[in-house]
């Protein structure tokens, strides 16, 4: 029963994302596609759905497509000294953080970051769409309209992801991700990482079908296991030569 339950809610998913997100979905394509056509760089933020590993390095996928994380790791325990950070030290800590991986990125004005964060209100999220607003540098943020809605706001902003990204897609999932009734325990299958990848793939088909029709042709991935990695290597020299 679980099994069939499933399958009828990730049928409902999707389905939901093609009959209400095919408008924002195609601007977001437009957007990406204006911007690698005039040598602009697409870039992946995941907090954790799956998406970065999908975004990246894979057959049928888009070669110019980049991730974009960042971390701050300091060792100095001193667990005798504890040192707990108001609300507001910790926002600008957690701003100061986030400017410095832009600037240590290669992100610029004109280029495009696509934020997918299921709850779409954490502080690192909002920090990197603000500042990337504040840069030029187009945001895309796929997110569950469901799950946010009912979260409280987490950033000093006052804001969510879908206020301050250029371009907003529900992934349609439900509140708490989970899908599936269990008896007597949690409900399991969550939906965020399918949706999201569903959501980019439908994004990156549209972007080609742009590009195409500008006169530029991208560099798309081809399965090592079809031609090998010499014609992968062969592929990347030819998109390094050209930037797409």
């Amino acid at each position: 029963m679980y099994l069939e339950r499933y399958f009828e809610a990730v049928d409902a998913v999707l389905a939901r994302i093609r009959a209400t997100q095919l408008e924002a979905i195609r601007r977001a394509a437009e957007a990406i596609a204006a911007s690698l056509a005039h040598q602009g760089v697409l870039a992946v933020m995941d907090t954790g759905h799956m998406l970065k590993r999908e975004a990246t390095g894979r057959a049928g996928g888009l070669m110019v497509i980049t991730p974009f994380s960042y971390g701050l790791t300091v060792e100095n325990t001193a667990d005798q000294r504890p040192a707990p950070r108001s609300p507001e030290q910790a926002a600008e800590l957690e701003a100061r953080t986030a400017a410095l991986a832009l600037d240590s990125s290669k992100l610029k004005r004109g280029d495009v970051l696509v934020i997918n964060s299921n709850s779409g209100r954490t502080s690192n999220v909002m920090e990197v769409a603000l500042q990337c607003k504040e840069r030029g540098i187009t945001t895309i943020g796929i997110a569950s309209t469901e799950q946010m809605t009912r979260c409280a706001v987490a950033h000093r902003s006052g804001q969510k992801l879908v206020d301050v990204v250029d371009v907003y897609i529900d992934n349609c999932g439900p509140y708490g991700d989970a899908m599936v009734e269990v008896r007597e325990n949690e409900k399991m299958c969550p939906a965020s990482g399918l949706a999201a990848t569903y959501v980019f793939w439908a994004i990156q088909a549209d972007v080609v079908e742009r590009l195409q029709a500008v006169g530029v042709n991208p560099t798309l991935y081809r399965s090592v296991h079809v031609s090998g990695q010499e014609y992968i290597e062969t592929q990347r020299r030819k998109f390094l030569a050209q930037g797409i």
